[in-house]
């Protein structure tokens, strides 16, 4: 069985079916992309994987377990949106070691993958900066190591760069790509942007009005 697999997926709310029969398989270690335009149900999909969202019907299965009703904080899955969403009272480190601290890690290790984790996204020597003393940029890499430094079985990025200018997003492309490499975590990655999912994926899956459309390398 795939890593992660969707199977007979629907969602809707009230009358707006927005996923229809979804059947999807994503393999470990792959960085896959959903496109297509807004409202299509990407999103959507995601929310579901992530239990944020309760599925209509249809079942969700990660590492060969159903987790269709599991709890979200029990199912091992990181997000990064598109608002960054840190934390303005909180120094970068505080920000990054949350999801630690929340699972009772004790503070050596924490201090000790917060500081990995800062310098796998480039980040060391904005330890104890705030996010306001920080770049979109900057801020999107403290979301992305606040995601990844609780090792996640799932990356999940919902358009995480469209609030960022264009020579800045190319970077960050390069950047998360190879940070998902070096760390071979199983990535799903939302965009509308046609370069960028050319630029990023393994898969590609074309989404239209709630189906996949095409699917390809």
């Amino acid at each position: 069985m795939a890593y992660i697999r969707f199977e007979n997926l629907n969602k809707s709310f009230g009358d707006n079916h927005v996923l229809k029969d979804i059947n999807l398989d994503v393999e470990k270690g792959e960085l896959v992309t959903l496109l297509g335009p807004s409202g299509c149900g990407k999103s959507t999909l995601l929310r579901c994987l992530s239990g944020l969202e309760k599925v209509t019907s249809g079942k969700i299965y990660l590492d060969g377990v159903d987790i269709t009703d599991v709890d979200p904080r029990e199912r091992g899955i990181g997000m990064v949106f598109q608002q960054y969403s840190l934390f303005p009272n909180m120094s970068v480190k505080d920000n990054v070691a949350f999801g630690l601290k929340m699972k009772k890690v004790p503070k050596d290790e924490i201090d000790k993958k917060v500081k990995q984790m800062l310098e796998i996204v480039g980040l060391s020597d904005k330890i104890d900066q705030f996010p306001m003393q920080l770049s979109g940029g900057q801020q999107q890499r403290v979301a992305l190591a606040r995601a990844i430094v609780t090792e996640p079985k799932v990356l999940l990025l919902d358009e995480p760069l469209s609030a960022i200018d264009a020579l800045l997003r190319h970077n960050l492309q390069i950047e998360i790509r190879r940070i998902q490499k070096e760390l071979n975590i199983t990535t799903i990655f939302v965009t509308h942007d046609q370069d960028e999912a050319m630029v990023m994926s393994d898969t590609i899956h074309l989404f239209n009005k709630g189906h996949v459309e095409q699917s390809g390398s």
